[in-house]
């Protein structure tokens, strides 16, 4: 077996959300409602073959098609970054978040496959990141600015 059969190209990401599926389903799929969570400005097409696009900041520019879609229960996408010198290309890897309501609160899923084993490490610390946000918005919260949104500047 060589090395890169072993080393990890997926994550998954658990997170109980205090709110409904449909209210969850809806910040997962509304372009404002996902601006409120993750980055800047998102846009989000709600059916297969749609676009999937979320500004993080003008650096971090994460695209993708979105691939299938179950109406408060799952939504699947293609995902990458829009930039030339990344190892995960827009539209290069999938994610798929899977939500199971049980008494008024919703288990939220979300595994990321298809990444390459140098870029699962961060792409799970985003979506730790990003899950904690949702889970706040979704509640009906607010988690204020995305603090990736605007980068300290490097002097």
């Amino acid at each position: 077996m060589t090395m890169s059969e072993t080393e990890p190209t997926s994550l998954t990401r658990r997170v109980n959300i205090n709110a409904s599926a449909a209210t969850v389903y809806r910040y997962l799929t509304d372009s404002s409602l996902i601006a409120e969570w993750m980055g800047q400005m998102a846009v989000f097409e709600p059916f297969e073959g749609g676009d999937y696009r979320v500004v993080i900041n003008e650096t971090a520019i994460a695209g993708g098609k979105v691939v299938e879609l179950v109406q408060d229960k799952k939504v699947v996408f293609s995902f990458g970054w829009e930039s030339e010198d990344t190892p995960v290309p827009s539209g290069s890897s999938r994610v798929e978040i899977t939500l199971v309501e049980k008494d008024g609160t919703t288990q939220v899923e979300l595994t990321h496959t298809g990444l390459v084993s140098a870029a699962v490490a961060g792409h799970g610390e985003g979506w730790d990141h990003y899950m904690g946000r949702l889970a706040i918005a979704a509640a009906g919260g607010n988690p204020g600015p995305d603090p990736l949104g605007n980068p300290p500047a490097n002097d």
